[in-house]
């Protein structure tokens, strides 16, 4: 099946500017995939077209964030004039490269979204083999045999309720109504393929890589040249993910079936770049030349898991997996000169991906980073003056996760990162002085980032009468989330860390402490806050150690992240009070 022909109807009833960009249409279109109709029009509260829309109002762009494609965007930007408004589009999109994929059934678009009709008709020739899955639905799909032997499939949505957005709610498409739809056997860009399983899916995958791994026998030379000497595989892993960095840059490239098959290694290697594909291609073939074992892996970047029990098209990005013994490599190409070698990065730890080899898909997991490994440790010792100012010498500590949030200071001036630290950090009248700031990303090890630097603040504490009110909070905000009278989705926190603050204040001259706050031990299953003071001559040590876990917790344990929450501010807000001594 080389050509396809997909017809949508949509009308949507926006009751508020914040549903706007529903009244926005846009589509990818290239030279195999082409908008052959539109229409559409837009209607007031009572009913009445305000304004009829047609092809000639699309406006076209062939501006891309990859470097080459064959793709070109059609939009519309459509502002109401007034709320409500219906907006209703009509269109046509037609297919001659083949057919990798159906669209799934899933009406509801977003949280918050109420869906009152919605029908859904596939037509595909017998030898397709078309699948399909239900999820969070009951909904049936009556299917049939049509005179010429193609197979009609059909199924409705009948009020469908908005399902409220909450704090911390999974993504919408792990809730929403759906129905997926794939075929088993397939033809893409001329190149016949099955997804009936996830084996013969990966084989389809290492089938563009045919052929498409050979180097010459002068790169060859080079490459033993760097490695022969290496004691070991890591080494050799090492040196040529070095040179990997050195030598080639990412460009997203997505030509034809370009999109799924690799450039070949020896192209990367002459011209110096790649996208995704091609370079973890280009990784594997070096280091197969150096007797090193490596695998071509597909994933999703940003969406950790997969539907594993439907093998279908899930994917949008390619790395690479090394084998080693004991040790496990997952190799980040398209950013091989930023991303330090062994480190799993945001976006795909913990990710479900198919690894594709000879034998064809397998599903693997990638690691993920516990909590404790995602930590920052920060520590400032604050030497206060009697009128509240004070000067504080600060050292912050980044590992992981919390190394990535850090990460795009990396590539900005000194003054950027003087502005990003001054609004990290909640000191009052806060004027930095000396500044440090270091990457270290040596190969195998835990890559982390160091700030240290010298504040001074004008009003670092407030004062009353007699008393001073000294803040011990400086690294972190929290926000509690909202109230809700019952809580129905699941809890989704998808980044765990650990935040250890130790501040060491030291008393302004004729003053003594008056109160300090109660420590703070607060333990549940979403995270932890334990905060303890402990004075000493002439100064106060403060701990703070903030907790999160990550994972999926059920809808009954809102109230204890709400409490969690609210202790852990607290915790930030804590002040230490200071009193005069009397003559």
């Amino acid at each position: 099946m080389r050509h396809t022909r997909v017809t949508k109807h949509r009308v949507y009833v926006l009751n508020h500017e914040r549903a706007s960009d529903l009244a926005d249409f846009s589509i990818a279109c290239s030279k195999y995939d082409k908008l052959t109709e539109f229409s559409g029009q837009a209607l007031d509260a009572q009913g009445k077209v305000v304004r009829k829309l047609k092809k000639g109002d699309l406006k076209r762009t062939d501006l891309s964030a990859n470097f080459a494609d064959d793709y070109y965007t059609l939009s519309l930007d459509y502002v109401p004039p007034a709320y409500p408004v219906t907006i209703e589009f009509n269109w046509v999109e037609e297919a001659n490269n083949g057919c990798f994929g159906f669209p799934p059934f899933a009406p509801v678009v977003a949280y918050n979204t109420q869906v009152d009709h919605a029908s859904y008709v596939l037509i595909a020739p017998a030898e397709m083999a078309c699948r399909y899955m239900c999820r969070n639905t009951t909904a049936q799909v009556a299917q049939s045999t049509l005179d010429d032997g193609r197979i009609h499939y059909e199924a409705h949505f009948d009020n469908l309720p908005a399902i409220e957005s909450e704090p911390y709610d999974p993504p919408a498409r792990e809730v929403v109504p759906m129905i997926q739809w794939a075929p088993s056997h397939f033809e893409f860009h001329g190149v016949p393929g099955d997804m009936s399983s996830w084996n013969a899916f990966g084989a389809w995958c290492q089938q563009l890589r045919n052929g498409r791994q050979e180097l010459s026998p002068e790169f060859k030379a080079q490459l033993h040249a760097m490695t022969d000497a290496c004691a070991t595989d890591r080494d050799k892993v090492e040196a040529i993910y070095q040179y990997l960095a050195q030598t080639t840059r990412y460009v997203s490239i997505q030509l034809g079936i370009g999109g799924w098959q690799p450039f070949a290694a020896s192209e990367v290697c002459r011209t110096g770049f790649g996208d995704c594909k091609g370079l973890s291609n280009y990784l594997c073939a070096m280091l197969h030349e150096v007797g090193v074992p490596a695998n071509y892996v597909v994933i999703y970047h940003g969406r950790p898991r997969l539907y594993t029990d439907f093998p279908s098209n899930q994917f949008n990005h390619a790395i690479a997996q090394v084998p080693l013994p004991g040790d496990t490599l997952w190799l980040e190409c398209t950013a091989a000169a930023h991303v330090p070698l062994g480190h799993v990065h945001d976006g795909i730890a913990g990710n479900d991906a198919l690894l594709c080899d000879d034998h064809g898909g397998h599903l693997v997991k990638l690691p993920n980073y516990s909590p404790e490994q995602n930590v920052s440790c920060s520590v400032a010792h604050i030497a206060l003056q009697p009128d509240g100012s004070a000067n504080l010498d600060i050292n912050m500590h980044y590992e992981r996760r919390q190394y990535e949030d850090m990460m795009p200071l990396t590539v900005k001036t000194e003054q950027q990162r003087r502005d990003a630290m001054l609004e990290r950090i909640n000191v009052n009248g806060a004027v930095i002085g000396s500044f440090a700031f270091s990457e270290h990303k040596e190969p195998y090890t835990t890559p982390y980032i160091d700030v240290n630097m010298k504040v001074n603040s004008r009003k670092l504490a407030n004062t009353t009468g007699s008393r001073m009110f000294v803040p011990v909070g400086f690294f972190h905000k929290v926000t509690v989330p909202r109230a809700l009278q019952s809580r129905v989705q699941p809890i989704d926190i998808d980044y765990g860390y650990l935040d250890v603050d130790t501040v060491v204040v030291t008393l302004p001259e004729g003053y003594e402490i008056e109160a300090l706050p109660q420590p703070i031990n607060e333990v549940t299953p979403l995270g932890e806050v334990y905060q303890t003071f402990e004075q000493g001559d002439g100064f106060v040590t403060v701990v703070t150690r903030h907790l999160m876990r990550n994972g999926r917790y059920p809808s009954n344990d809102y109230e204890t992240l709400r409490h969690l929450k609210t202790t852990t501010k607290k915790a930030y807000d804590q002040r230490i009070v200071l009193k005069r001594k009397s003559n």
